[in-house]
C-alpha cells in the first residue's frame, strides 16, 4: 500500500470512528439527563448504575477502532436503543419491575440485534473470500448468533446469582422465556432480511439476491 493510500485509509477510519462517537453522544446524554430529572422528581433511580452504563454507548466506536472495521449505522442504532431500553430503562429506572413483560421484549429486540451481528460477520467473510456464502450457512450463523448470546447471557445471570448473590433469575420459566425471546428475535431478523432485503448494509450478498 502506498503512503497516500495508507493515509487515506487512516483518515477514513478516523472519520468513521468520529461519526460513531457522535451517533452515541445524544443517547449517553439522554441517559444521564433523564436519570437526573427523574431523581430530582423523587423517582427511584439507580444513579451509580446509570453512570457506569454511559461508556457502553461507545462500544461500537471502540469496536471500529480496535478491529479496524465499519459497523453499519442500523446495527449501531439497534445497539444504542437496546442499551437504553434494557440496562438503562429496565435496570437503572426499574422498568422491569413496573412492566413485567418489558424483559421479554428487550430479549426479543436483542435477538434481532444479535442476528444482524451474525449476518454482518457472514458478510465480512464473503468480502474476504470474494464469493457469496451459501444462503443456509448465512441464515444459520445469524440464528445461532442470537441463540448463543441468549444462552450465554442466562449463564452469566446464573453465575452472578450464585457467586455474587444477585437475583437476576426468577426460576426456570424466566430463563427459558428469555432464551425463547432471543431466538424469536433472531427469526424476526431473518424474516425481515429475506422478505424486505433489509438492512442492505448488513446482509450478506447471498441473501440480497432474488
Amino acid at each position: 500500500m502506498s503512503t497516500g493510500a495508507f493515509e487515506a485509509t487512516k483518515t477514513s477510519r478516523a472519520a468513521r470512528a468520529r461519526s460513531s462517537a457522535l451517533l452515541a453522544l445524544p443517547f449517553a446524554l439522554a441517559c444521564v439527563i433523564v436519570a437526573l430529572v427523574l431523581e430530582r422528581l423523587g423517582a427511584d433511580v439507580e444513579m451509580p448504575l446509570t453512570l457506569l452504563l454511559v461508556p457502553l454507548f461507545w462500544v461500537p466506536t471502540a469496536v471500529e477502532v480496535v478491529f479496524r472495521t465499519a459497523l453499519p449505522w442500523p446495527l449501531q442504532l439497534t445497539y444504542l436503543t437496546f442499551t437504553l431500553a434494557g440496562p438503562f430503562a429496565g435496570s437503572a429506572l426499574h422498568v422491569y419491575w413496573y412492566i413485567p413483560r418489558w424483559d421479554f421484549f428487550v430479549h426479543l429486540y436483542s435477538g434481532i440485534m444479535l442476528a444482524w451481528l451474525g449476518l454482518l460477520i457472514a458478510r465480512r467473510v464473503e468480502e474476504r473470500l470474494g464469493v457469496p456464502l451459501p444462503r443456509w450457512f448465512s441464515l444459520t450463523v445469524a440464528l445461532f448468533t442470537a441463540i448463543s448470546f441468549a444462552a450465554a447471557w442466562e449463564l452469566c445471570e446464573f453465575g452472578s446469582d450464585v457467586l455474587i448473590g444477585t437475583a437476576a433469575q426468577h426460576g426456570l420459566d424466566d430463563t427459558m422465556y428469555d432464551i425463547v425471546a432471543g431466538t424469536l428475535g433472531g427469526a424476526v431478523s431473518i424474516a425481515i432480511v429475506l422478505l424486505a432485503k433489509r438492512p442492505r448494509t448488513i446482509a450478506p450478498a447471498s441473501l440480497l439476491k432474488g
